[in-house]
């Protein structure tokens, strides 16, 4: 039978009128979501209650929910560490309707221990930075938050300097807004190093990884700390002073709230903590720093901004004497010395960023970005030390127990230096990222950058061990024990470029797989060498449950990872410096390739949240450049003649063990070693066939030798085992009062006499030890305090009395050699700081 075109027309209709009415019951719910500062919360999540449905906030923290149109919902959204915020709404077919959310922090706590999928995915962990201001440390930056972290190691509270996983500090990546930042190229000492660049007060996202990030991350070998400024919603701001210095920030909203800016001043003097340390003398270090971040919205979708930074770090110490026991109680030694002249030292920062970000589409986002990095600094010191080594007397019973009974050693040294750097780094780059389809999530971004450095050197030492050293005289000429005198600039072009893509696979039932993967290039000027580096992380989300009743079903919430690369460092100035204050043209990048697996379990104990995280992981290295470790000074050798591994074991818990307060534990077992492929010595024997040890073998002439080639031998950064423990707890009937507790346990790191040969640092420093405690009273902010008069202004007000190496143990950052008349020679500790005590006071407002 033929149909009439009606029919067919009416059927047609009849087959569509379902898939209409289907797209017709659908509607949109948009919005940004920000935490209780303005912030804005990336990978924050969407949700609607009792659904799998929801989605994940993007880079901006912006989402878009499809909602079903005609019927109540409930709607929430979550962020970890944060309270969840619920609300049940009701939208007609086709209404799209904007849903904004504000967050508040669940505790001070620094750990997420709900967690997040994007985290998961990148490997990526967030940090609180607000804690910085109640851990206790004497360094005080946000840095100090890392101790603990996976696969950080922090030896040194004078300084901001960390290494992760066998690698030294000159492999971390540091970047504030999407710009590397730097450290001072000249400091020796912790306390020479003042303020890091990163202001606590300021920032609003700090995530750190530990290794094998992401293509979009530059090109360093070990970790990244990845640091974003505040974007700020009203007007706040900020007040701490303390017996080490103070800061000051504000930070409001103007002109209808398109400009906003956020500034900050911190003033620092380690004084009150060099006073302790085992050289006596007139300490003078003022450290000061001024930020300013600006941004403003020419249109709705274009915001310009400017970061702008002024950094000054003075120090300058009078040694007067210093006076060091050391040894075991079998033979008990005490050094000596007494000083004359003095010590200067000054770093001075300028950097400005200016930033230009446009919402190109719903789904596209274009950064731009022009920065300028300018650096002077100076190094001055005139240093003479007469010093007396002495055994000491070991019997109780004696009228001179605990006095110098024998010299072993008397002598002279005089260290001179008046070196200056200045370095200009100038940086134009551009990034994008663009939301696909598929759940699909492609980034790219290029830069360019430009260096330039100057470098004066004109630094002697000279060691008069009790005419030890008179032998190097020749004639009339005294020959110094170490001179270098250069004058070297080298000015380059760095550019670099990079892509990665994420897919994202939702199988049902929670179960979910993730692949990020990329590439990034780049090419040096200066040695005229490209590399290329592929990386890749694969995450699986199992969504295993667990049935408890036949009611009820919990979550196993586990996750799995397998990330890895090739990751290159190309060198920076001090990498390219050889011993002998010339320039390697001929230097190469250092070659690493990471292997790492994982996994990470949420859980509850007592009703409250916990994560246990643990990586297992490989670094095969090659074309490395070794270093030696003065202090905090990395002196490099300036080839690359050496290849290495680092392999180890990381755990961490995190969670409540108290209620509503967070604390954590890590546990980290490494070994990094390196072979140097030129090195080697000679074993001297005598006629009776005994090896020769100077200063300790009667018979010191040679008739015969054997070469020694050492092969594999532990790098500068090999702690075999770190564990460390940051805990929080409150009073229970005063919840005002609370209690933080950093504890730090690591095995000793290699060292070895200053001969500028690796072969023989395969000694080893003592246990590193250290526990920090700090006591915190709330007065102001608290549920039931009083907010009248002038309190009504201050929305937070505490009291920190804070004590540093709560034990008093003496831990060891480098060491003095010196020698006897006999060849004999000893190395002195040089201790880091003794047990101290600090009072502080912090307001918001």
């Amino acid at each position: 039978m033929r149909r009439s075109p009606a029919h067919l027309l009416f059927a047609l209709c009849a087959a569509l009128l379902p898939a209409l009415a289907e797209a017709q019951a659908t509607a949109f719910l948009f919005g940004t979501v920000r935490d209780e500062t303005g912030g804005t919360l990336p990978a924050a999540n969407v949700s609607i209650v009792g659904t799998q449905q929801g989605t994940v906030c993007d880079a901006q923290g912006t989402y878009r929910l499809a909602v079903p149109a005609g019927q109540s919902v409930r709607v929430r959204i979550s962020y970890s560490g944060m309270r969840a915020y619920e609300e049940e709404v009701l939208l007609n077919a086709g209404e799209e309707r904007r849903l904004d959310a504000s967050l508040r922090f669940i505790t001070l706590g620094v750990i997420d221990v709900q967690g997040t999928r994007a985290q998961r995915e990148s490997g990526i962990e967030r940090i609180d930075p607000r804690l910085a201001r109640f851990n206790p440390s004497p360094q005080g930056g946000v840095e100090s938050l890392l101790s603990g972290q996976i696969g950080v190691v922090m030896r040194n509270e004078l300084s901001s300097g960390y290494s992760v996983r066998g690698g030294n500090f000159d492999e971390n990546l540091v970047y504030v807004n999407d710009i590397e930042v730097y450290r001072p190229f000249l400091v020796r000492a912790g306390q020479q190093e003042g303020l890091s660049f990163p202001n606590p007060d300021m920032i609003d996202r700090l995530q750190f990884s530990a290794g094998g990030f992401e293509a979009r991350y530059g090109d360093k070998m070990s970790s990244v700390l990845d640091i974003h400024y505040k974007r700020p919603k009203a007007f706040a701001g900020s007040a701490m002073a303390s017996l080490l210095g103070g800061a000051f920030h504000l930070e409001n909203t103007m002109l209808h709230k398109r400009l906003r800016q956020i500034t900050g001043f911190r003033y620092r003097t380690n004084q009150l903590v060099l006073s302790g340390l085992d050289t006596r003398g007139e300490y003078r270090p003022v450290y000061t720093d001024l930020q300013s971040y600006w941004t403003y919205d020419l249109k709705d979708n274009v915001e310009l901004g400017f970061l702008g930074l002024y950094s000054r770090n003075r120090y300058s110490v009078v040694p007067q004497n210093r006076e060091t026991e050391f040894g075991p109680f079998n033979q008990a030694l005490r050094f000596t010395v007494y000083f004359d002249g003095q010590e200067r030292t000054a770093f001075e920062t300028y950097f400005g960023a200016l930033s230009l970000n446009v919402q190109a589409t719903r789904d596209l986002l274009l950064k731009f970005q022009a920065s300028g990095y300018r650096t002077y600094e100076d190094e001055s010191f005139t240093i003479q030390g007469q010093y007396l080594l002495g055994e000491l007397e070991r019997d109780p019973g004696s009228s001179e127990f605990g006095e110098v009974v024998r010299d072993l050693g008397v002598g002279t040294f005089l260290d001179h230096a008046r070196n200056t750097l200045e370095a200009t780094v100038l940086t134009v780059a551009h990034k994008g990222y663009l939301q696909l389809p598929n759940d699909r999530y492609l980034q790219w971004g290029v830069d360019a950058r430009r260096e330039s450095i100057t470098d004066r050197i004109n630094e002697w030492s000279m060691v008069d061990s009790a005419d030890y050293s008179i032998p190097l005289s020749t004639g009339e000429d005294l020959e110094l024990g170490y001179a270098l005198k250069s004058r070297l600039s080298m000015e380059s072009i760095r550019a670099s470029a990079y892509l990665q893509n994420t897919w994202r696979w939702d199988q049902g039932g929670d179960r979910w797989w993730t692949l990020i993967a990329g590439a990034r290039a780049q090419h040096w000027t200066y040695n005229g060498q490209t590399v290329a580096s592929p990386r890749a992380r694969l995450t699986y989300h199992p969504g295993w449950k667990k049935a408890i009743t036949l009611d009820s079903i919990v979550d196993r919430d586990y996750s799995f990872w397998l990330a890895g690369g090739l990751y290159y460092q190309p060198p920076f100035y001090r990498e390219v410096r050889k011993f002998d204050g010339t320039l390697n043209p001929d230097i190469r990048a250092q070659r690493s390739i990471h292997v790492l697996m994982g996994m990470d379990r949420m859980f509850e104990i007592w009703q409250r949240p916990f994560k246990f995280t643990a990586e297992a992981y490989y670094k095969a290295m090659d074309d490395l450049i070794p270093y030696e470790v003065d202090n905090i000074r990395i002196r490099y050798y300036g080839t690359n003649n050496a290849k290495g591994f680092a392999t180890g074991i990381d755990t961490k818990l995190s969670g409540q063990f108290i209620e509503g307060i967070d604390s954590w534990m890590g546990i980290s077992v490494m070994t990094a070693q390196e072979d140097l492929k030129d090195d080697f010595y000679y074993w001297r024997y005598n006629a009776a066939g005994d090896t020769i040890y100077p200063g300790y073998t009667a018979d010191q002439v040679a008739v015969d030798s054997s070469r020694v080639e050492p092969k594999l031998i532990p790098r500068p950064t090999d702690q075999r085992v770190n564990v460390a423990m940051f805990f929080q707890d409150e009073m229970p009937r005063w919840p005002t009062f609370k209690v933080h507790v950093n504890i730090v346990f690591g095995t000793g790191l290699p060292f070895g006499p200053p001969n500028f040969s690796r072969y023989p640092d395969t000694l080893r420093t003592e246990i590193y030890r250290r526990v920090d405690i700090g006591f915190s009273k709330q007065f102001l902010g608290a549920e039931g305090q009083s907010h009248r008069g002038w309190r009504r202004h201050i929305d937070n007000l505490w009291l920190t009395a804070e004590v540093f190496n709560l034990l008093n143990i003496n831990n060891t950052i480098d060491h003095t050699w010196v020698t006897d008349v006999s060849g004999r020679q000893y190395s002195i500790p040089d201790y880091l700081t003794p047990r101290r005590f600090n009072l502080k006071l912090i307001a918001w407002f």
